[in-house]
């Protein structure tokens, strides 16, 4: 038997041990397999074995110690779970034989959840279902869900939207208390219009040029030609002047965050009375608006900018295809729909326009357009046909006059205390180097640093726009521009002035959709502050607060998502039932493509007749290696890079999650 003193000794030695053995605390990062790693705050990253891995769900803070493995390896062992960031999700209900499962709708909760019985709700197997996480697998073992609703069937009219709507946390219908204070808006618009001062230029030939259906009209344009170039007017809706911060229809419009936009529905973020009715800039209405005049030059520079509240009236609601026509020359039954009185408004916005682009592009960044494709749906609500859709010369207008605004306005802005910009950081700060060490090899600039500045970005993209000057200005080999834009920041809403680098602009910010986007809305204050002041030399403006900023990203992000994979699941389901008809018929299996992102797991491609996108995956083939500075996979003499044109087959199809993957046909 140990006496005291051997089992203080043994005690204390054990103390020792554990001291010893290194532990950290992180969040843990799930993988296609069954493995996973777990990351901490200082960038350390360890292994997590499926055994650890089952114990834990993706996003999960936990505490962990370091061991390792008889390989020599270090490897995390589960202590502690600290907290679990999965809660509710979505999925489809699955029955096999007794057990009743949830396959999740997540990118990295990749098993099947149990259902217990009493927590079904009736789901059937295939329904599409909201679950809710009722056991953990720490320490349990085994993860378990409540189903809370069944959303539908995946053959349902408009099931797409739904699903993703209850995903990504989508507001439907407006609340009672909502449609009343909308309702009460309306009786006193006459009031709310009269009581700030307006000029007005209800008498000035406004005009509107939008989507056909589209009824949400933010802005209306007009404009003069003069001695030196142009005098371009633009009214914005201004709902502003009744919707007051803290009622019930803004706290609604920030949870939105932005309208959005389905191929088989649109929620919009105010109440349509408002957002299609009272607000919106229809024609032979006399509206309130917030009117950016701006001179200019004949080169396309905006010298001059005023900004007022004035009371507007449309004289004409044009969509983009009639005004694209009657730029084009074309007489047709759209063109000779356009009164008269507009049509030399239309040249002068048209030449304006050119003059604002050409400058861009001396001068700032101009992106290049890319084909975008449009599902039309049938009598249920699926896709019948995907057509492709070029911006023509009506989009571009109405572009350009909405960036003048925008940056004149950010340039507003950035002379005052407070502001709201769309910042934009450029390269990504742990792809510099290889940013720098590939322009310093294809463009052979003496200081590559310069990538990472505002000016110095501009200058290369100018660069590689004008082409290899050792092949007589031809297309260098590589697609830089495209490899470098892949290595970019995502924007971010600020208060401070910072560039947006991705434009080529020292400062931006949106002003333009006040009606379909909450940051526009708060610009709108913002201005209208500013210009009360200046006129009662009385500050009564405090800044936004960053929590509203981050609330107001990630109901954009959400509204973004929800609209992108339900339109990629209709389209799924579109090839799906394409490639189903091609295996029955002599046609080829093979479709044409090109590469549009490259990761060191495969390339995703584009097709290039519906611009439905897959993944080729070359994980799981040594023979394939990758090089992260070109972004090129090469095996043996072939390389793969961004922009290429590649032939590719169906290896699988599964709509529900939006997943297409292709495989890949090597000449």
């Amino acid at each position: 038997m140990l006496n005291f003193d051997a089992l203080s000794q043994l005690k204390s030695l054990k103390q020792e041990i554990h001291q010893s053995v290194p532990r950290h605390e992180g969040k843990v990062r799930a993988t296609g397999g069954r493995y996973g790693f777990v990351n901490t705050d200082d960038n350390q990253q360890f292994f997590l074995n499926p055994d650890e891995m089952d114990k834990v769900l993706a996003g999960d803070m936990i505490a962990f110690r370091v061991e390792e493995t008889k390989e020599g390896k270090s490897q995390a062992i589960i202590e502690k779970l600290i907290s679990s960031a999965q809660d509710e999700f979505v999925g489809q209900y699955i029955v096999k034989g007794k057990g009743h499962f949830i396959s999740p709708d997540h990118p990295t909760f990749n098993r099947w959840v149990f259902v217990p019985p009493a927590k079904r709700n009736s789901a059937k197997d295939g329904d599409l279902v909201a679950c809710k996480i009722s056991q953990h697998p720490y320490p349990h073992g085994k993860v378990q869900a409540d189903v809370l609703e069944v959303v539908g069937q995946t053959s349902d009219r408009q099931i797409e939207s739904n699903m993703m709507m209850r995903k990504w946390d989508i507001a439907g219908e407006f609340s009672e208390h909502c449609n009343d204070e909308a309702q009460a808006l309306l009786s006193v618009m006459d009031e709310a219009t009269t009581t700030e001062v307006r000029n007005d230029l209800t008498a000035l030939n406004w005009l509107t040029i939008d989507s056909a259906m589209s009824r949400d009209l933010d802005d209306a344009l007009h404009c003069e030609k003069t001695a030196s170039g142009w005098d371009l007017h633009v009214a914005i809706a201004d709902p502003s002047c009744a919707i007051k911060p803290g009622s019930e229809i803004d706290k609604e419009a920030l949870r939105r965050g932005t309208s959005s936009y389905f191929a088989d529905n649109m929620i919009p973020m105010l109440p349509s009375s408002l957002s299609e009715g009272a607000f919106s800039l229809l024609p032979e209405q006399v509206r309130p608006a917030m009117v950016c005049h701006l001179t200019i030059s004949e080169q396309g520079e905006v010298t001059n900018c005023r900004i007022e509240n004035a009371l507007i009236e449309s004289k004409a609601k044009l969509s983009y295809v009639q005004v694209a026509a009657f730029l084009e020359g074309i007489n047709n039954d759209l063109v000779a729909l356009i009164a008269e009185p507009i049509k030399p408004i239309l040249s002068i916005l048209n030449e304006c326009a050119l003059a604002l682009n050409g400058y861009r592009r001396r001068n700032n960044l101009v992106l290049d357009d890319r084909i975008e494709f449009k599902a039309t749906l049938n009598e249920s609500g699926k896709v019948e046909q995907i057509i492709s859709l070029e911006r023509n010369q009506a989009h571009k207008l109405v572009e350009e006059c909405m960036v003048a605004v925008n940056r004149s306005v950010a340039n507003f802005l950035a002379e005052k205390e407070h502001g709201l910009f769309i910042q934009h950081a450029g390269i990504r700060s742990e792809r510099q180097g290889e940013a720098r060490a590939l322009v310093k090899e294809q463009l052979g600039v003496a200081n590559p640093e310069k990538v990472a500045n505002l000016e110095g970005f501009i200058e290369i993209q100018q660069l590689i726009a004008a082409g290899n000057p050792d092949a007589d200005g031809a297309p260098f080999e590589l697609p830089l521009q495209a490899i470098l834009a892949r290595q970019l920041e995502r924007s971010k809403y600020g208060t401070e002035v910072k560039p947006h680098v991705g434009m080529g602009l020292p400062a931006y910010t949106t002003f333009t959709s006040p009606i379909r986007k909450y940051n526009d809305l708060l610009v709108h204050r913002l201005v209208k502050a500013y210009l009360a002041e200046a006129q009662s030399e009385e500050s009564q403006l405090s800044p936004i607060s960053a929590e509203i900023l981050e609330q107001v990203g990630k109901a954009q992000n959400n509204s973004r998502m929800a609209a992108w994979q339900s339109d990629q699941w209709l389209k799924a389901e579109w090839l799906l039932r394409q490639y189903a008809e091609e295996k029955k018929g002599p046609e080829s299996l093979l479709r044409g493509g090109q590469i549009v992102q490259v990761n060191s797991g495969g390339f995703t491609v584009r097709l290039d007749d519906c611009g439905i996108e897959g993944q080729v995956d070359v994980r799981r083939n040594k023979e394939w290696k990758f090089d992260t500075k070109t972004m090129t996979h090469s095996k043996g003499e072939v390389t793969y890079r961004l922009e290429q044109k590649v032939n590719v087959s169906i290896a699988g199809i599964t709509p529900v999650l939006r997943e297409v993957k292709f495989t890949l046909c090597e000449a």
